[in-house]
């Protein structure tokens, strides 16, 4: 094309139809995440958040008991790494026995797959025996290690209750005759976390173990201290509850309320908030294309933090957001995929930009598509990632904040 056939580049900064809503994010699955999420933490923004889990126990291999041995202590172990809140406020646990079992997805003798879901929702507590096995107090500790840049796994000890120490010491050599027959004997514990009136936080856990102290016992004689310790790995299931109460929020009262667009927007991990995004006006470049002989060059939309309501020093943001189409035939999903990450994930944005404090989106490619077909034009929503194995949340501004969001539309005008 000739130098002379171009007219100008100029770009259009366009936030006032823009309209953006705080909502319930969808149900999140929360079997076998790389990591879970247990405590309780009371945020000053974001109001309650509570997570419990459940998960099987493993051997690993076939346990030395004898008809002498004497259960000495049952140990549950839980280990950590970092805490999603504060370090001072006291926290409290109770450990129940499955009484139904959990399944990991398996592979039938046909080589399909058998898959089972299991959502935030899941009624552990309904799945559990009445009476805790095991309650524990303590306060979370947070360390880093010698370079500053990671924090050290902690550990919390649970003592389990002297009858399940008895009961699996003395159990039927069938019943440990391999991983199916063990976890139909036991089939595992519910960690449950408790409430509390403020603060606390919320703790990544990065494994589990369970630990047998046991002696054999003789006429003559008393063995020291033995161990056997029993496995929490990829082989068994494990699943997450997460429940939210945004009650005594500011912005409970218009969650999900779409009358009037919200002048800050809240998004959290853990399936908790999301916002639903409407941009009207990327309707109009289909006339400006036919009437003004434009070609579109990139098209941005860019979310800014408020920093100052996210308190990004005592709370870390999440490092990434998505941006999904929402889908016309189902508009509650989570959404799709927008076009420009098709084309390339990397370009298509959504890390935070600590520069700035801004997440933006490159939605070219999702643009032309709705210059093509205006009806594709159906709206997105903005959601954290990661979202069942971390804690996170951020406070953006909204469409009727004066930052507002930002849409960036730069192209060239053809004489």
């Amino acid at each position: 094309m000739p130098v002379s056939d171009v007219k100008k580049v100029g770009q259009n900064v366009e936030k006032e139809s823009i309209k953006a809503y705080t909502k319930h994010d969808v149900l999140i699955r929360t079997d076998e995440p790389n990591n879970s999420v247990f405590g309780t933490f009371d945020d000053p923004v974001f109001g309650k958040t509570t997570g419990s889990v459940a998960f099987q126990v493993q051997l690993p291999y076939f346990p030395p008991y004898t008809a002498n041995s004497h259960a000495d202590s049952l140990i549950l172990n839980l280990y950590y790494k970092g805490v999603y809140g504060d370090t001072i406020t006291p926290q409290s646990l109770k450990v129940y026995e499955l009484q139904d079992n959990l399944y990991l997805d398996t592979l039938t003798s046909s080589g399909s797959s058998v898959e089972y879901s299991y959502y935030q929702d899941v009624d552990l507590k309904g799945m559990s025996k009445p009476n805790p096995i095991g309650e524990l107090g303590f306060t979370p500790k947070f360390r880093m290690d010698s370079t500053a840049t990671d924090t050290v796994d902690q550990t919390l000890s649970i003592k389990l209750s002297s009858e399940l120490a008895d009961r699996l010491i003395h159990a039927d050599s069938l019943d440990m005759d391999g991983p199916d027959a063990f976890v139909n004997f036991f089939k595992g514990v519910f960690v449950e976390s408790q409430d509390m009136s403020s603060g606390g936080g919320l703790l990544n856990m990065v494994g589990a173990s369970m630990t047998m102290y046991y002696s054999n016992v003789t006429d003559t004689a008393t063995t020291d201290s033995l161990v056997y310790n029993y496995q929490v790995n990829s082989n068994t299931a494990r699943v997450s509850r997460y429940t939210h109460d945004y009650s005594m929020t500011t912005f409970g009262a218009k969650l999900n309320d779409e009358s009037t667009a919200d002048s800050l927007i809240y998004l959290q991990t853990l399936g908790g908030l999301r916002a639903k995004i409407e941009v009207p006006s990327l309707n109009n470049w289909a006339d400006s294309i036919k009437n003004d002989n434009i070609i579109i060059n990139k098209a941005k939309l860019i979310f800014q933090v408020d920093t100052v309501a996210s308190d990004y020093h005592d709370y870390a943001l999440p490092k990434l957001l998505a941006l999904l189409v929402i889908d016309d035939q189902n508009p509650d999903s989570k959404g799709l995929l927008p076009l420009d990450y098709a084309v390339s994930p990397s370009l298509y944005g959504g890390t935070y930009n600590s520069t700035d404090a801004t997440f933006s989106f490159i939605i070219t490619h999702q643009l032309q598509s709705i210059i093509e077909d205006p009806s594709t034009n159906t709206g997105f929503y903005l959601s954290t990632t990661f979202q069942n194995e971390k804690a996170r949340r951020v406070v953006l501004k909204g469409s009727s904040s004066h930052v507002g969001i930002r849409l960036e539309v730069t192209y060239t005008k053809l004489n």
